[in-house]
């Protein structure tokens, strides 16, 4: 995927830090639905990290934006039709702050965002696609994200799992297919109504369901029986294939007597159903048009974007400024070798020798501790690094 050349620009010498964004609004269902399914097929990224939900795809890499170019293109292929919104630096690290703390969800301070960015996370590290410096800024993003929660108003409706059981309507029975992050919140969303339905999960793997009362399940064998009985089904699925194939889903609508609602949270989506159906059919973008009251919260904001800017300096300066003191260190080092070789021939005793190192090793600390001291300083001057550089001998390549 060749990203247009407005978004691309000259790279600084220093380790950037690169994202590109496929999110609703800015990206309808059926684009992002493609990439996803795209994203299923293809290889594991070397190095970076990948966030995938049913409303946003984000890739981030710890590197410029030509090498973000690289991994979209090896992840996504050519599509013209998706032009994604590139971020660099300190707003790269802002964004994804943000997603974390769920200020860039439908609704403030969406609670699902959080796990499932933090899970993405998890599984980049045990496969090695994220690691030191990089690491700690994502995993920083996660604690982040539960302070910035503290600071928004508490309430039951603030996530898209209760906005669709909010969209049963008054269905006295709902069948939620899947077991994982959403549909769970789907279930606890459908208890916490104030007419609850019975409710019954649908699974892959219905004995690794946790029990709960009022909570029937059901393996995935039977989602054909809840797709032409039930009133509403609730599908909350993390599935790489369309879980019924689209005729076999006219010919269940065809034997209903009554209508049946049928929301599809999932990306890709787990149905499409037949136009001119006895089907309510709901998108998670439909959902989204619903639940979007994006209000906004000045501590919230204000709080990770502190948080962000001090997160990106950390990164910025491992990368710049511990190459730089490491190079003043060696090169300190290498001095002190030649100066106590050029006079060890002259000392009295071959333990003067050691005297002599450790003077000449404390003296060169020194010199460099003002130095060293300043550019650790957030204050320092923007041309610092490259001063000091040039007036120590020390090679910033």
């Amino acid at each position: 995927m060749k990203l247009p050349s407005a978004f691309v620009r000259t790279e600084e010498k220093s380790l950037e830090l690169s994202s590109a964004s496929f999110a609703y609004p800015q990206h309808d269902g059926a684009i992002r639905a493609e990439l996803a399914q795209r994203l299923l097929a293809a290889n594991r990224v070397e190095e970076g990290f990948l966030l995938s939900t049913c409303l946003r795809i984000e890739v981030v890499v710890p590197g410029p934006v030509d090498h973000l170019d690289e991994v979209l293109s090896s992840l996504l292929g050519e599509f013209p039709g998706a032009t994604p919104q590139i971020r660099r630096g300190e707003r790269a690290v802002t964004h994804l702050y943000r997603i974390a703390a769920g200020l860039e969800s439908p609704i403030l301070g969406e609670q699902e965002i959080l796990a499932q960015f933090r899970q993405s996370l998890i599984e980049a590290e045990e496969s090695a696609q994220v690691d030191g410096v990089f690491a700690r800024l994502l995993e920083s993003a996660v604690g982040v994200g539960r302070q910035a929660r503290e600071l928004l108003p508490a309430s039951p409706h603030n996530s898209m799992a209760a906005v669709a059981a909010q969209a049963v309507g008054t269905a006295e029975r709902v069948a939620v297919l899947g077991s994982g992050i959403m549909a769970t919140a789907v279930v606890d969303g459908l208890q916490q109504l104030p007419a609850p339905p019975e409710v019954t999960v649908v699974a892959r793997n219905p004995e690794k369901v946790a029990e709960r009362a009022g909570v029937e399940v059901l393996p995935f064998a039977r989602a054909s029986v809840v797709l032409a009985e039930f009133p509403a089904v609730i599908s909350a699925t993390s599935a790489k294939h369309r879980l019924v194939d689209d005729v076999d889903i006219a010919g269940m609508v065809a034997e209903r007597v009554t209508p049946l609602v049928l929301i599809d949270m999932a990306m890709p989506p787990d149905f499409k159903p037949p136009t001119g159906s006895n089907i309510s059919y709901l998108s998670i973008d439909d959902l989204a048009r619903m639940a979007d009251r994006r209000s906004r919260s000045e501590e919230a904001d204000a709080l990770v974007e502190r948080a962000a800017a001090d997160a990106y300096r950390q990164y910025r300066d491992h990368h710049e400024i511990g190459p730089l003191i490491g190079g003043l260190i060696d090169n300190a080092d290498e001095i002190v070798d030649e100066v106590v070789h050029r006079f060890a021939g002259r000392l009295a005793e071959g333990r003067d020798e050691v005297v002599l190192r450790q003077t000449a090793h404390t003296v060169a600390r020194k010199l460099l501790a003002g130095p060293v001291s300043y550019l650790r300083q957030e204050q320092r001057s923007p041309e610092a690094i490259d001063v000091i550089a040039d007036a120590f001998g020390v090679d910033d390549e």
